[in-house]
């Protein structure tokens, strides 16, 4: 298996109906053997679990449901899909629209061409912009200043969870943030211990959300990074999370 695609999924169902199809296509232009991941919650909310079997007879690709294991947050289902993934490169993308599906094709041809560890969709680059409000921007641009400043990461988007990995380097790594601050955590743990190996990004437009309501709530945001920063200045230091 060439390339495997990840979607964690909190009640996205009617997302599901036209991101699926949309992945599929990308997938099936890039022509290499791939499958898609939906991880759902460990109990279904919605119609998620009927969307995939309708998929799984159409598409090209092999299109897996999963549920989260140990738990139901966004850590979770990283975790789940990280451990199921059977590709030699993994797309973590979100299942709300926000990501657009055509550039999958860009993330997979890069890490190919360069041998990066990481590529990142990034949204801060030259290029790159976003769709979210002006004080999702404003906290978003704090949080990657902060993280770039003490974890001394070389990427202008810290935060955006769009991204294609080397399936076997990530897989060798262990996770323990449970919230959207895993995917900071990912990033700062393959730089300490891949620290020769490249990470790069390229620009991708950030949409908002097609169906549904945002998960994130803004306070909790707000102190969850605070109390992550503390937690993972300790990984810089050789220490256990």
């Amino acid at each position: 298996m060439q390339l495997s695609v990840m979607m964690p999924c909190y009640q996205e169902a009617e997302n599901l109906k036209e991101i699926i199809p949309k992945i599929d296509k990308a997938l099936t232009e890039i022509g290499v053997e791939a499958e898609m991941l939906v991880i759902d919650t460990m109990t279904s909310m919605d119609s998620t679990e009927d969307i995939c079997r309708i998929n799984q007879g159409i598409s090209n690709s092999r299109l897996r449901y999963l549920k989260r294991e140990g738990g139901n947050n966004y850590g979770d289902a990283i975790r789940t899909g990280i451990s199921k993934a059977e590709g030699e490169y993994l797309v973590i993308m979100d299942a709300d629209g926000s990501h657009s599906p055509e550039d999958i094709k860009r993330l997979y041809e890069y890490i190919i061409v360069n041998s990066c560890v990481v590529v990142i969709g990034s949204r801060y680059m030259s290029g790159g912009n976003t769709d979210n409000s002006w004080i999702l921007k404003l906290m978003s641009h704090a949080l990657n200043i902060c993280y770039r400043l003490i974890f001394h990461l070389d990427v202008k988007d810290v935060s955006d969870s769009y991204r294609i990995y080397d399936s076997e380097k990530l897989k060798r790594l262990s996770f323990e943030c449970d919230n959207f601050d895993i995917v900071e955590e990912i990033l700062i743990k393959i730089r300490k211990e891949y620290p020769k190996d490249k990470i790069e990004e390229i620009p991708i437009y950030f949409s908002k959300r097609k169906y549904g309501e945002s998960k994130r709530d803004l306070i909790r945001f707000v102190f969850s990074y605070i109390s992550t920063i503390r937690r993972l200045q300790r990984i810089t230091r050789g220490c256990k999370v």
